[in-house]
């Protein structure tokens, strides 16, 4: 068993294992055709729907179903695998979503053992997001960078992983708040506003003044019209599950809660100044992972590789403490995720009868997250850091 442990516990093993089956399910989709892998066909024609002028955010059926959704400059991010082989831009991008994580999980400053936590722990989550080739993997990575960066003092890069986040979806901008709990806060605001003004204008050089404007304009009215799709894999779903007259009224005013919560969580820690060790800031960045998620009306399936990452920063921060609770606990997060995945199941057995998907998806982010509130509002009096 020991050996066993070892052998997975090896960084190229673990590599291994992510390449091997981001290739898998790669070629898999690709002999399968276009309808599964559609997320990769919109990201790829979205270039060529800005060289053409084209509204970004309508539908195009006779390319794809669905519609574009992200930043005027994700074409422009996208570009060099828009330009490839559909098959070779599929097997790069699967490639791309799984070591962005890797090597995000690589460089956190927490020990070996938590690193191989985290690795394994996220798997199936990060296989289900490679699943539908969306981009959480990536938003989940940069906002582990904008931790590592800011750890190692270097705001001028911690600074720009938030807003590329915020290029692909807009709330990847919430791990910018990060920067409260560290030094050099001018220098991290400057060069913000400096990466913001540059990746705001990317996609000029493609799409000439007049249609600049518009694209931004198309963008801000996609995001308004979006806020009312749906209730989400969220807080929001579960009380609509729960009450199914709650209403989009209702979810405003639940969406606005949270965000005074995030506002009032972030100043008292800030104020109080909770956040000396490394343990209390590992809590802050779980907390930002989490709560995306459990307060976006548009969260679903592929978008938890974000809030299990949450999940496991949250894990790796308590596991010095020696809690009773804490392998249980995992245990039980962990077999919610495997639940939730039908991939591990047989086709007939009524999975989605005994117990809602939006329960097995949101239930234990939200019991993790409400702990990692009680924790940051009662810090424990340890002053020590980590390893953990």
């Amino acid at each position: 068993m020991k050996s066993a442990l070892r052998f997975f516990s090896k960084e190229r093993i673990i590599l291994s294992v992510y390449l091997l089956l981001s290739l898998v399910i790669s070629l898999v989709f690709y002999n399968q055709g276009p309808r599964r892998y559609n997320n990769l066909i919109i990201y790829r024609q979205s270039f060529f729907h800005l060289l053409d002028h084209k509204n970004l955010y309508l539908e195009y059926p006779s390319e794809y179903y669905d519609i574009f959704l992200y930043h005027p400059a994700f074409p422009v991010f996208f570009s060099p695998l828009s330009l490839i082989p559909v098959s070779l831009s599929l097997i790069l991008w699967t490639a791309i979503s799984s070591l962005l994580i890797y090597y995000a999980v690589r460089m956190m400053p927490v020990t070996e053992k938590a690193k191989v936590f985290m690795y394994w722990f996220v798997l199936i989550e990060l296989l289900n997001n490679l699943h539908s080739q969306q981009t959480n993997s990536i938003i989940a990575g940069l906002g582990l960078f904008t931790f590592i960066f800011l750890e190692k003092a270097k705001p001028k890069w911690a600074a720009v992983f938030p807003l590329l986040a915020f290029c692909i979806k807009g709330y990847g901008l919430v791990f910018a708040v990060l920067f409260l709990f560290y030094p050099e806060k001018k220098k991290y605001f400057i060069y913000s506003i400096l990466w913001l003004a540059a990746l705001t204008l990317l996609p000029f050089p493609f799409t000439g003044l007049d249609y600049f404007q518009q694209v931004y304009q198309n963008w801000i009215t996609c995001l308004i019209d979006d806020h009312k799709v749906n209730f989400g894999s969220s807080v929001m779903g579960m009380m609509k599950l729960a009450m199914p007259s709650f209403t989009e009224n209702d979810l405003s005013k639940v969406q606005l809660l949270g965000v005074i919560l995030f506002a009032i969580t972030m100043g008292w820690t800030w104020l109080s100044g909770d956040y000396k060790t490394q343990k209390q800031r590992l809590l802050l960045l779980a907390y930002a992972f989490l709560w995306v998620i459990l307060f976006n009306h548009a969260s679903e399936s592929p978008t938890y590789i974000i809030a299990i990452m949450g999940a496991a920063i949250f894990f790796v921060a308590n596991k010095s403490d020696q809690n009773w609770w804490w392998k249980p606990l995992s245990i039980f997060v962990l077999a919610f995720c495997v639940l939730v995945n039908r991939d591990f199941f047989p086709s007939s057995w009524p999975i989605d009868e005994t117990i809602p998907p939006l329960v097995v998806r949101v239930l234990p982010c939200l019991l993790i997250w409400l702990i990692v509130q009680i924790q940051l509002f009662i810090p424990s009096n340890k002053t020590e850091n980590l390893p953990v």
